[in-house]
């Protein structure tokens, strides 16, 4: 990503830099249009950089699911780290009905500057740590589960969870008090990516302050 920006940079300063010269060799304009100028470069430096960084980054496919070899039932839960993992663990049980699989998904939370800066290693490692919290209280209660960490896009971490989990079903969890920005209209979207049932669950905040703890490399739980 780094060289691709540095590589978008340095071509569009490039073509900037040619066209000044030309200008500057047949209309010689005046101190207020190198002004001008000067901003518009600025402005076409600063959309080029946000395009490199950004739309390679939201553009989700749907992935080719999983297919089941047998006819049980398997739960998909894509779930925000912002989520209390003891009421996550409460809704889960009460929709499984007799022997159901629980994978466990938790897309890493960005803000918007992170998400631009591809810097999540602090909230990489706070999804790692809820994830980890959900499927030990899953287990305990007697649930199969597993679990892994996503992305920092919850239907890209969706749509990837699909293609090596075969689910009957996906249920959505996001926090009551905390709404995260790139979950906005995420049932809608969510449903329209899959033919697998799609529903969602809005349970309360968790109190847990994300770890400052140094960052680690996350691993599945299986």
């Amino acid at each position: 990503m780094k060289a691709k920006l540095a590589f978008v940079l340095a071509s569009t300063t490039g073509i900037l830099t040619a066209a000044a010269l030309l200008v500057a060799l047949v209309v010689d304009p005046p101190a207020l249009g190198w002004v001008g100028f000067a901003i518009t470069s600025a402005v076409v430096i600063g959309l080029a950089a946000a395009a490199t960084l950004l739309l390679p980054r939201i553009r989700v496919s749907p992935a080719w699911p999983a297919v089941a070899a047998d006819a049980a039932r398997r739960l998909l839960a894509i779930v925000d780290a912002y989520c209390s993992e003891e009421e996550l663990c409460d809704e889960i049980e009460a929709r499984l009905d007799g022997d159901v699989t629980v994978h466990v998904v938790v897309p890493v939370r960005l803000s918007h500057l992170h998400f631009l800066a591809n810097d999540d290693a602090r909230e990489r490692r706070f999804a790692d740590e809820s994830m980890r919290v959900m499927v030990g209280l899953l287990r305990r209660r007697g649930i199969s589960a597993t679990g892994r960490v996503g992305s920092d896009k919850p239907l890209e971490s969706m749509v990837d969870a699909l293609a090596a989990f075969p689910a009957s079903q996906v249920l959505l969890a996001t926090p009551a008090e905390e709404p995260y920005w790139l979950e906005r209209d995420l049932l809608a979207k969510a449903q329209d990516l899959t033919k697998v049932p799609v529903t969602s669950v809005v349970v309360p905040t968790s109190r847990r302050a994300p770890s400052a703890l140094p960052s680690v490399r996350p691993r599945q739980v299986g």
